[in-house]
């Protein structure tokens, strides 16, 4: 799948020098019925795409929408990226 550019370079950052793993957890965020629900938490990116797709791959009624970026121990999201 073409991810947007801003996950691309996400994807760079995680796999850089520069990333420490667990400064941040990754959200998949999905729509079910108008609502929006996480679908998949993990510490990069890339992982957090495969679970949100294997979850929507199993339930068609479940729309993976975007993901959430959030710094370990915050509450609110640093960066929001578009699938």
């Amino acid at each position: 799948m073409n991810y947007p550019a801003s996950i691309q370079n996400e994807l760079k950052y995680i796999n850089s020098a520069d990333f420490k793993l667990g400064a941040y957890i990754y959200m998949g965020m999905g729509k079910l019925n108008g609502r929006t629900v996480c679908i998949a938490v993990a510490y990069k990116i890339d992982y957090c795409i495969k679970k949100s797709e294997q979850f929507v791959k199993d339930d068609p009624n479940i729309t993976f929408d975007h993901i959430n970026k959030v710094r370990t121990g915050e509450l609110t999201a640093c960066c929001r990226f578009e699938v």
